[in-house]
């Protein structure tokens, strides 16, 4: 997001999520809520004494009518772990605790160096440089499994120079089973036989519980399963390693509209033809449009590349400003709870990408990630 303020027309877009964004953070008191399980609203301050969760809206500078906004918080746990590096501990770390990282209901810093002033790092020992990611990634994921597996049902992998919006990422996520073994995020294709399900750009994707147990306990200690050398893809090789043992998710809205963006925001906004000799555009593993505000989600949830002074912008944007005199013309409500045929569906049709290639879909899914929907 490198040209953010000098854009008229990355600025609307903002302002117009931030107003969109009122979707899950700026309740009304008629909201539906359909096949999701959630305490009733009368037993809503029971709930709140019991989990000791505190408003980000009330107890702070926010105004907001945050029920619901509470209520997911408490509800869909999600744990933040943010890739960082030594030299990035005091000039990035401490805005993204400022701006987004607060609202994760579990924030954890991972670098491969102790920082005595922060005791929120935590040191993972491997070599410095990008080709020890994969190792940095695998001894990541395993030190949550050991240490957090219980404090959150999602996990997001995250860099520090991520924005993310937790509201919208739990809205999202509503619609989904942690117990099930699902992968989420903006999705590739890549032209490499043992990646054809794809994989997840780096800078924002999230595993469900159930998808980290499998990863970690399963899957990374077994050689067949998963390269255990060390290399600088490490995005790309989860991908290779959870094709066969999670659901892949690209993050759409219902309007099939992208809601994670990993080179950033303006890249879609602006009216131009896609660069095809850029590999963005031709790893795709669905098509986007292109130019004006069709192409990106009301329901964003996150960018990469974004600076500090970016973030408290977003920030600011997202949570303050209000279009005096304008009302958004819609009801609250979460989306339904999809089936796991329809997850299965989505994540099984064909990649647009002119990197895909025909490939059997294999999930393995275990009898206790299998669920039927409540419809009464």
């Amino acid at each position: 997001m490198c040209n953010l303020l000098s854009s008229k027309e990355v600025l609307s877009f903002l302002i117009g999520f931030a107003i969109s964004t009122l979707l899950v953070i700026n309740i009304n008191n008629n909201y539906s809520i359909k096949n999701i399980q959630l305490e009733p609203v009368k037993n809503y301050e029971n709930i709140m004494k019991k989990n000791m969760v505190n408003s980000f809206y009330k107890n702070s500078n926010e105004s907001y009518e945050s029920e619901l906004a509470d209520r997911l918080f408490n509800d869909i746990r999600v744990l933040c772990w943010v890739f960082t590096h030594p030299s990035n501990h005091k000039i990035k770390v401490p805005h993204v605790k400022k701006t987004w990282g607060h609202r994760c209901n579990k924030l954890l810093f991972m670098s491969i160096e102790k920082d005595p002033t922060n005791p929120d790092i935590i040191p993972i020992l491997v070599p410095e440089g990008r080709s020890h990611l994969w190792n940095k990634t695998r001894l990541v994921m395993k030190y949550v499994y050991d240490n957090h597996f219980n404090d959150a049902d999602w996990f997001m992998r995250a860099d520090d120079d991520n924005f993310i919006l937790m509201e919208n990422l739990r809205y999202t996520l509503a619609q989904y089973n942690p117990e099930t073994s699902l992968y989420i995020g903006h999705r590739f294709s890549v032209d490499y036989p043992q990646v054809r399900e794809g994989y997840m750009a780096g800078g924002g994707h999230i595993f469900s519980k159930k998808a980290l147990k499998k990863f970690v306990t399963i899957i990374s200690p077994n050689t067949t399963l998963c390269d255990n050398n060390d290399g600088e893809a490490d995005d790309l090789l989860v991908g290779q390693c959870l094709k066969k043992y999670a659901i892949f998710i690209d993050a759409r809205d219902s309007k099939n509209q992208k809601q994670i963006f990993p080179v950033g925001v303006e890249e879609h906004l602006q009216h131009r033809a896609a660069d095809f000799s850029y590999w963005y555009w031709t790893n795709l593993w669905r098509n986007v449009t292109q130019g004006g505000l069709d192409c990106c989600s009301d329901v964003y949830i996150g960018a990469h590349y974004v600076s500090p002074k970016e973030m408290y912008l977003l920030k600011y944007l997202v949570y303050n400003v209000h279009p005096f005199g304008l009302k958004k013309n819609i009801t609250e409500s979460l989306p339904r709870k999809l089936s796991l045929d329809e997850i299965i569906k989505a994540s099984d049709a064909k990649s647009f990408s002119p990197n895909f290639r025909i490939h059997e879909n294999v999930h393995n899914i275990d009898e206790d990630e299998k669920y039927t929907l409540n419809t009464a």
